[in-house]
């Protein structure tokens, strides 16, 4: 598991490249900077706010072993968009359904989930005392 040696939010000065989704980070965007260590490694994390929001929300949906890739974020994004977001969009590219990908921008409606889980909690409920299903409801704080 990765360890954080620094982190801080930043102002773009030119673009990046988010590392959760893999679009561009404008330059004069505020995004989130971490440095990191991974067995002797150290290297940069860059992400949207918005992303990171996102990664925080569906971090156990993901259960991500060695910290959340841009792959498993993607198939979470993914995944909570087709089961919550708009499992009937009409953006789905129909054709490679299993793996969802929007034709526009490949984001998944980040912009969607990220709205939606401003409102919505995204939680685990346990059935039969092993079985669990993801489920959503109103935040009682908004």
């Amino acid at each position: 598991m990765p360890e954080i040696l620094q982190e801080q939010d930043r102002k773009a000065n030119r673009p990046h490249i988010c590392s959760y989704c893999g679009c561009e980070i404008k330059k004069g965007e505020v995004y989130e900077w971490e440095k990191l260590i991974d067995e002797g490694r150290i290297y940069e994390w860059k992400n949207h706010k918005k992303c990171g929001f996102i990664a925080g929300q569906l971090w156990d949906y993901v259960e991500p072993d060695n910290g959340m890739t841009e792959d498993d974020f993607i198939d979470a994004c993914s995944q909570f968009c087709r089961t919550f977001i708009c499992p009937n969009c009409r953006m789905a590219d129909k054709d490679t359904y299993d793996e969802l990908e929007c034709i526009d921008d490949r984001s998944f409606c980040i912009d969607k989930i990220y709205d939606f889980l401003q409102t919505h909690e995204f939680y685990r409920e346990r059935r039969n005392g092993w079985s669990e299903v993801w489920k959503c409801r109103e935040r009682k704080d908004k």
